[in-house]
Order: C-alpha cells, then sequence, then structure tokens
C-alpha cells in the first residue's frame, strides 16, 4: 500500500479525532476536530513566513525519547498497516524552545498529559501537509516522544504519520509577526516544499 493510500486509511479510521485548520482573525490556528471532555486551550498554529525563520542549532539535548509506542499486535488489531522498520527508526528532535513551550502549555493547563499532536494528511498544493494541535487525549496507534531535560513535554505522532516524519524536527519559532510550532526539518520531505512551510512532497 502507498503511503499516500495509508494517509488516506489513517483519516478514515480515525475520522472527526485529527486535527483541522481553522483561520481566526486572519491567522492560522489548527483546532481540534472534536475537543475532549478535558480541553485544554489549543494553542498550536500553523502561518505563513515573509521568510524562513533561522533553522535550529541541534544539539545531542534535543535528541527526543520514545516513552511509549504501540505493539504490532495493537496496531494490527486496528486493522493499519504500518511499515515494521517504523519501529525501528522511531527517532525525532524536539528542540529546547519547543519542549519549554510545551511545558509552559502544560503546567499552565496544569495537566501534564498535554501534548503536541503532530501528523500528516493527503493534500495541500505538494501532496501532504502538516497538522498541529494541542490535546491531552493519547490514542491506540501514537507514539509517544518527549525531551529528557523539559518535564513534561509530549509530542504524539501516530503510526501512519511517524512513516512520514520519522527523524524529523519539532521547534517553536517566536517572531514579530506571530509564534508558532513548526517542522523545522523533515528528511522524508522533496526540496523545500510550499512557501507556506505547510504543504509538502514525499520523498519516496
Amino acid at each position: 500500500m502507498s503511503a499516500l493510500a495509508r494517509v488516506a486509511l489513517r483519516r478514515t479510521v480515525y475520522s472527526g479525532t485529527r486535527g483541522m485548520a481553522s483561520v481566526i482573525h486572519g491567522r492560522g490556528f489548527l483546532m481540534p476536530a472534536v475537543l475532549p471532555a478535558a480541553s485544554t486551550s489549543t494553542i498550536a498554529h500553523r502561518r505563513s513566513f515573509a521568510s524562513a525563520p533561522p533553522p535550529p542549532q541541534i544539539t545531542a539535548a534535543d535528541q527526543a525519547i520514545l516513552v511509549h509506542a504501540p505493539t504490532p499486535k495493537e496496531l494490527q488489531a486496528l486493522e493499519l498497516e504500518v511499515d515494521p522498520e517504523v519501529f525501528k527508526q522511531a527517532k525525532l528532535v524536539i528542540t529546547e524552545r519547543a519542549g519549554d513551550q510545551l511545558r509552559r502549555i502544560s503546567l499552565k493547563e496544569n495537566n501534564p498529559d498535554v501534548a503536541l499532536r503532530v501528523g500528516v494528511e493527503s493534500g495541500g498544493c505538494h501532496g501532504y501537509q502538516y497538522t498541529m494541535n494541542v490535546t491531552a487525549k493519547q490514542e491506540p496507534d501514537d507514539f509517544v516522544f518527549t525531551r529528557a531535560d523539559t518535564q513534561p513535554s509530549k509530542v504524539l505522532i501516530d503510526a501512519i504519520s511517524l512513516n512520514l516524519l520519522k527523524g524529523s524536527t519539532i521547534d517553536y519559532a517566536t517572531e514579530l509577526i506571530g509564534s508558532s510550532f513548526r517542522i523545522a526539518s523533515n528528511p522524508q520531505a522533496k526540496g523545500s516544499g510550499c512557501g507556506c512551510g505547510v504543504s509538502w512532497e514525499a520523498n519516496i
């Protein structure tokens, strides 16, 4: 099954539980499609950059720790076809400023389960687009990452999306026109993608 088909399958299985884009007062915010009972204020958002922000300086401390992963049997029960290699290549980078922002959000919400959900869905001018939203709900197929030196600082990525996000860098950029979580780099993406910073083409 192609990566595009697997993304479409994930969207079908979890329709209504992943993030969706909304626009508020001219700024793009990623809002959860269905707010959980103990919902958190959605702070993660995406926007167009007039110029690309400088890339973060990555150190060994930025290498995230995988604290939870679904088992192959659990994924099979969910009828998800996932490349077995994703379990060996489940790696993520969370920059210091992204980790600090996640901790601030969690402390503000007084909820250690608050996390940034990052996903991939089909669409956009380059075939794929990123989705991000702040949530306290963990799904059965989620891989959970965190920074060892910043607690709490959780990032959730579902099993299908992880195949297209493994090795990516999650950053938090602050500029005059606004602040947001972003994918600073993605080894699975071809080129720099669209100027909007959201749509991209898979390197497969």
